[in-house]
């Protein structure tokens, strides 16, 4: 890498973002502290490798905080940090976009899904009735 990417914002955002589950981890974990097993169920096509490794490079890049619990059985905890926290309004923007582009290219109203309380279950994790309303 060149001395240049080390510095352009999109190259360094990409690189920490680079990974197919790390937007998922981090909007699971905006509403609420979570064990590995937890993301693990609520994630269920990402094998416990990957996810180690997914959770392990946003950990690195200090957008996570692993807070391990000295007992038995082994106890841990994942959460953002504050660093992670700020990423989530540009999350919302992103999900805002996804939405729009989702109804230009597809047969998927994702108002018809909100108000089936999401029968397919793509959209539910991203957004609930308890999250602040999306401009759709």
């Amino acid at each position: 890498m060149d001395d240049y990417s080390k510095l352009c914002p999109v190259t360094v955002t990409q690189n920490v973002l680079m990974g197919k589950w790390k937007l998922s981890i981090l909007w699971m974990l905006h509403k609420k502290t979570r064990r590995f097993n937890e993301i693990q169920r609520l994630m269920p096509s990402i094998s416990r490798g990957v996810l180690t490794n997914q959770l392990r490079e946003l950990e690195n890049d200090k957008l996570i905080l692993r807070k391990v619990y000295n007992q038995v059985p082994p106890k841990v905890e994942y959460s953002l940090t504050q660093t992670g926290e700020s990423f989530i309004p540009i999350m919302m923007h992103i999900i805002e976009w996804g939405i729009g582009y989702v109804k230009e290219i597809a047969n998927c109203d994702f108002e018809v899904c909100k108000a089936n309380k999401f029968p397919c279950n793509k959209c539910h994790e991203m957004y609930k009735p308890e999250e602040p309303q999306l401009n759709t």
